[in-house]
């Protein structure tokens, strides 16, 4: 039996490498607003956060403005699509993995990606057939908050929170996923740092896909697990007490039966 009965997926730092692809996208959008400089993409630090937060802090201060910013989110979007997309890369053992879990388990993509373009990297890396449904971030800004996605989809698709995980390498995976009451699981091979994942609250982490697998094949959540424990401590607890209590029953049993045969105490 499977672990969680629904499991939600981030898309990069998680099941995709995409940093080099969102680097250039992000040059791109730099260069054909003509700004003169180059995108040090040397800290990965734009993988994971929604677009207009990433611009927010890309574009030069005194020219940044909501409306700039809409428009290189625009811009990213387009030029991602056709370019960015194609330049992520699997990470290793990710596809075994969800071919696995999806006979047993409910999958869904949830991501700041938009819808769109995280569907067309679904498709092109042969994964979009293990997953029931996707949710990004859409053009008209729904969903921009992570927690409102995973919320979406909790209510859409019915699936209950005790039953239910989300798996991603950034605290806005595991921020979603507290403020909706679902287990939280961060994995350090992505972008985020083990001490970003526990800070924000990860209920448990994973440092490579084999272990994230196991984690989630592994029957019985932690709460269930801790109360069967308590169960089986406690059925030890009475056998112990029901030994002892014969132990000390026999003597007496013993002499009664003496007592009635006549015999000498």
């Amino acid at each position: 039996m499977a672990r969680f009965a629904a499991v939600l997926f981030d898309l990069d730092g998680t099941l995709v490498d995409p940093g080099e692809g969102i680097a250039h996208t992000i040059q791109f959008v730099l260069d054909s607003l003509a700004f003169p400089y180059r995108f040090d993409g040397s800290v990965p630090w734009y993988v994971g956060p929604p677009l207009s937060e990433i611009f927010s802090t890309v574009l030069p201060p005194d020219s940044r403005n909501d409306e700039l910013i809409e428009h290189a989110v625009s811009l990213y979007i387009e030029r991602f699509a056709t370019h960015g997309a194609l330049e992520s890369i699997v990470y290793p053992g990710i596809s075994e993995i969800v071919a696995t879990l999806s006979i047993s388990t409910r999958l869904f993509l949830v991501t700041s990606k938009n819808t769109a373009v995280a569907e067309q990297m679904l498709n092109a890396h042969l994964l979009r057939e293990h997953f029931e449904g996707v949710v990004g971030t859409e053009r008209d800004s729904r969903f921009t908050n992570k927690a409102d996605a995973v919320r979406f989809i909790l209510t859409q698709a019915n699936l209950n929170p005790e039953t239910t995980a989300i798996v991603g390498d950034r605290l806005h995976d595991i921020i979603a996923g507290k403020d909706n009451q679902i287990f939280t699981v961060g994995v350090t091979y992505g972008y985020g740092t083990k001490r970003e994942l526990t800070n924000a609250g990860a209920d448990q982490t994973c440092d490579t896909p084999h272990e994230l697998l196991g984690l989630l094949r592994k029957s019985g959540r932690p709460s269930l697990e801790r109360s069967v424990r308590r169960l089986e401590c406690h059925f030890k607890s009475r056998d112990a007490q029901i030994r002892l209590c014969a132990h000390n029953i026999m003597p007496l049993r013993q002499k009664s039966q003496m007592s009635i045969t006549g015999s000498p105490p």
